[in-house]
């Protein structure tokens, strides 16, 4: 990447993070300023932000060390490498138990990204949609993947999309969206009721890591949608059912649950 794109102030910060390994586990300021030829009043603003922001830690020494914060991101990042092996077994049998295909995807960007899918009948034939990225805010996925951002990265996320239409039921509207995702994050579940394509509805459910985080969706596509605003409920507790185990596995307990 060019070196004009580069920002000053976080180029820094990734510097001094970068200082730490096994072999050096805690240092001072004047070894860090030493080690990026610089001096210790030019690094204090960028160690005290990284400090607040949990990034580092300084003990009674004086020294610094890194913080929780980068178990914490290490561990979503980790889960996201796990999901798809952990999901694999609990998605093939939710599509089975349930006759439908079933999807697993994350975030990616400003668009869903599927990691797999099952099918409903073990003789089916589907095409692999891995790698395949489709909308956030007309899918059920991608309602769930932004529904349990915080409320300031959805909103800036929702108003960044495009919103297009893709049929006469899609949410174009930011402000209407960001309702319809509060409403999924009540629930718990989202719905795409043909919202993408005609004669579909799917329901979706988040996937959450150690930390509550939420590192993947899991949804069900269902074929028969006139009755779906009446007769999901046992789709949308199924599918809770198994978005639980998978997180259980990934080592999300119920006392870490996100608000």
């Amino acid at each position: 990447m060019p070196r004009i794109y580069r920002n000053k102030s976080l180029d820094r910060g990734l510097r001094i993070l970068d200082l730490f390994n096994e072999d050096t586990e805690r240092l001072t300021a004047s070894e860090i300023a030493a080690l990026l030829d610089t001096t210790p009043a030019t690094l204090y603003p960028t160690l005290h932000t990284l400090i607040a922001h949990d990034y580092l830690t300084r003990d009674n020494e004086k020294r610094f060390r890194l913080g929780l914060k980068l178990l914490e991101r290490s561990g979503q990042v980790l889960a996201r490498f796990d999901v798809r092996r952990i999901a694999q077994g609990h998605l093939r049998k939710l599509a089975r138990s349930r006759q439908v295909t079933a999807d697993l995807a994350i975030l990616y960007g400003d668009e869903v990204l599927y990691l797999g899918r099952e099918a409903g009948h073990p003789a089916a034939i589907l095409d692999t949609v891995v790698g395949r990225r489709v909308p956030l805010h007309c899918t059920s996925l991608g309602k769930v993947l932004l529904a349990f951002l915080p409320d300031s990265e959805r909103d800036d996320l929702v108003y960044s999309l495009l919103l297009d239409s893709y049929t006469p039921n899609t949410i174009t509207d930011p402000g209407q969206l960001i309702k319809e995702l509060e409403i999924t994050r009540q629930r718990g579940y989202s719905l795409d009721i043909e919202e993408f394509h005609l004669g579909t509805a799917c329901v979706g459910a988040p996937i959450q890591c150690h930390s509550g985080g939420i590192v993947a969706a899991i949804s069900l596509m269902l074929t028969e949608t006139s009755d779906i605003q009446t007769t999901h409920q046992e789709d949308a507790l199924a599918i809770l059912q198994t978005a639980n185990a998978i997180s259980r596995e990934l080592g999300f307990a119920e006392s870490t649950r996100k608000q």
